[in-house]
């Protein structure tokens, strides 16, 4: 099979993806958890900002806020904000652009570098698993390569989830928009919208260990369970390695950190395109993980 006939057939496979996911209801399914769990943060961060406006109306002596964002700009005058972007964020100009940001921006961020891991790879666990088990994969695979099945699955799933992102802004949004105070319509949207491709980025390593398992478990429960927790023990080892029982052995952590997602997580955030090498690292790591898995499964008796 030629590159180009390959690539076709890899776009085929993606796209019988997707129109299998709306068929199903299973992208429906998809977009509506991701929109909860964000747009849920994203209020749960609202009542925290409030707490804190409160505590600082109360230490200058002037009536309490009743909607959040009120106090913004005492906040960042004050520096409190600056202090707790700085507790996560090593750069300083970091720290700047997080300022410049309106504020549940910066927190969709950080939500969504929390749970898209086991968000992504949850759903990359389903790609391959329950047509394996079921013996309906045969049938695809007598049309096309597995490896072209494979990269097609990964590719469908990975579009699915960047629609599921671009739909989380709109609840994001409507949380900024209607709880909170003095908040810029377009400026905000506009941030959501230009900080999405990172996410999107971000979420690709772990869905390509999703979609690992899915090639090497038939039960798509277990290979849900084995993703998950995969990526509570790489936050562990990454956790360990920059621990300070490891200040000895700083070339183990130079060896193993940089195959890891963890390690370019920052750099996603910041101005310009300066994330965009990290990004490429992250691409890079999410096809490793499906083509190791590709090597057992390309002998797999289907």
């Amino acid at each position: 099979m030629t590159f180009l006939a390959s690539v076709r057939d890899t776009l085929i496979v993606a796209r019988f993806h997707l129109r299998r996911a709306l068929r199903t209801r299973s992208a429906v399914g998809l977009c509506v958890v991701y929109t909860l769990v964000t747009t849920s943060s994203a209020w749960i961060f609202t009542r925290v900002l409030l707490e804190l406006e409160r505590q600082v109306a109360r230490m200058l002596l002037v009536p309490e806020v009743s909607k959040p964002g009120t106090m913004l700009d005492t906040l960042r005058e004050r520096g409190d904000l600056e202090q707790m972007f700085a507790s996560f964020l090593d750069d300083p100009s970091q720290v700047a652009w997080a300022l410049d940001q309106p504020f549940l921006t910066v927190t969709h961020f950080w939500i969504c570098l929390g749970a898209m891991p086991f968000l992504a790879a949850a759903a990359g666990a389903e790609t391959l698993s329950p047509h394996i088990r079921s013996r309906a994969i045969r049938f695809e695979s007598l049309r096309t390569g597995r490896l072209e099945l494979v990269a097609g699955r990964f590719v469908g799933q990975a579009v699915l989830i960047g629609v599921a992102l671009s739909l989380t802004v709109i609840g994001t949004w409507a949380v900024a928009m209607l709880a909170m105070a003095h908040q810029p319509p377009l400026l905000q949207l506009t941030t959501l919208l230009a900080i999405t491709p990172r996410i999107w980025i971000w979420s690709l390593p772990f869905l390509g260990l999703g979609v690992a398992c899915s090639q090497l478990f038939s039960n798509v429960n277990f290979a849900r369970t084995i993703a998950l927790t995969g990526i509570v023990v790489g936050w562990i080892v990454w956790g360990f390695l920059h621990s300070y029982p490891m200040r000895d052995l700083g070339w183990v952590r130079d060896l193993i950190a940089p195959v890891m997602p963890h390690d370019y997580a920052l750099d996603l955030w910041g101005p310009g395109w300066q994330w965009s090498s990290s990004g490429a690292i992250l691409c890079a790591l999410g096809l490793a993980v499906v083509l190791a898995a590709y090597t057992l499964f390309r002998r797999r008796n289907l």
